[in-house]
């Protein structure tokens, strides 16, 4: 996939911004509080139906207008020009494909794989399990095809037993949605797993390549029952008394877990931030690399700030590892760095200034060390 062009209508202090696109992708330089890290959190409102700093209603429209609107015109890897388009109101949305109409945010997403990094990756590795869990599902949406709609069905009939729970209502009302939920556990658990062993041997790879004076831990699935003991429907019915106390469902896939093991020779817990935005850095080189060799398809890289994450070494591992997969990747940060121009030297920069996005013929360069 190569992202040729790009219009933000309305995205935060973006009034309207239009970027055509090299095949390496751009720099986007300027102050903090700008509005470079904004351009990229709407091509990912397209990848991902939602921004890497929150939903639509909580703020990404600019104020005083009705709604926000993002297009972008790609080639995607059959060489087949694609167009799609998001109008956002925060409460309502309408999304187009090639001039048809979508139902849903994943129609939207699914011809449109990006990855975003980010100054708060490290929670993928030391957040919530929802943070690994989406990160392993955004990997099996785009190689199981089935996966969308397992996932929709099992969280609709999810969504319909907590709302009996809650009613109160009598025993036999949750047989129906709880045989859904045992079917479609096992499906989507099914898909995970096989998505897990795309991302394995990508993961070691990825590690090797960041950080070669360690080794890689072992990662697995940790599905969010008992499932080698029970089926999923025998647990649901078993637990039914103790859920109707707390209101919601207590297992199923729902509460799945990546398991990272102890990367760096400790638990992902005891991490320090700078450690985990290692590891979560490697976990995105891994989903890109596991969709690359499942299927050809080159997911865009969204990297926000990057240098200012990375020390230097970890910064030319990661301009080597882009440069050397032919990724093209949109970077934020407050200057280009001037071995990042050299090695990615055919990459756009513009220069973002109050919601204001200008080309660059000449970068603002970051001084090296003096000599």
């Amino acid at each position: 996939m190569q992202l040729k062009r790009l219009e933000v209508t309305n995205f935060r202090c973006l009034r309207a911004v239009e970027v055509a696109l090299p095949s390496q992708g751009a720099w986007f330089v300027g102050r903090n509080g700008a509005g470079k890290t904004s351009i990229l959190e709407a091509a990912c409102l397209l990848g991902f139906g939602r921004s890497f700093r929150g939903r639509v209603a909580d703020g990404l429209i600019r104020q005083g207008n009705p709604d926000l609107q993002v297009v972008a015109h790609w080639v995607d890897d059959a060489t087949r020009s694609r167009v799609a388009g998001l109008r956002h109101s925060g409460e309502s949305w309408e999304g187009r494909v090639d001039g048809a109409a979508v139902s849903t945010l994943s129609e939207l997403a699914a011809p449109f794989p990006v990855l975003v990094f980010h100054p708060e990756s490290s929670g993928l590795v030391t957040g919530p399990a929802e943070e690994r869990r989406r990160a392993l599902d955004w990997l099996a949406f785009h190689v199981e095809h089935r996966f969308s709609e397992v996932s929709r069905r099992y969280s609709r009939a999810q969504k319909q037993r907590n709302a009996l729970l809650r009613a109160g209502a009598p025993d036999d009302q949750f047989d129906a949605w709880e045989s859904e939920m045992g079917a479609m556990a096992e499906a989507l658990s099914a898909a995970r797993e096989s998505a897990l062993g795309v991302l394995r041997p990508s993961f070691e790879s990825a590690w090797t390549e960041l950080m070669p004076d360690s080794q890689a831990p072992e990662i697995g699935l940790r599905p969010g029952w008992r499932r080698s003991e029970s089926a999923l429907a025998d647990l649901l019915l078993l637990n039914r008394t103790r859920d109707r106390e707390l209101g919601y469902t207590t297992v199923g896939p729902h509460r799945a877990d990546v398991d990272l093991g102890e990367p760096l020779g400790v638990a992902s817990s005891l991490l320090s931030r700078g450690q985990a935005k290692l590891v979560a850095l490697c976990l995105v080189m891994a989903q890109a690399e596991a969709l690359r060799r499942w299927s050809g398809i080159r997911a865009v890289l969204l990297l926000d700030d990057l240098r200012a994450e990375l020390d230097s070494e970890r910064f030319s591992r990661v301009l080597e590892w882009i440069s050397r997969h032919g990724y093209q990747v949109l970077i934020s940060g407050t200057a280009v760095d001037p071995e990042a121009h050299e090695r990615l030297p055919e990459m756009a920069v513009f220069h973002v200034e109050q919601g204001e996005v200008m080309a660059l013929q000449d970068p603002p360069v970051e001084p090296g060390p003096a000599l």
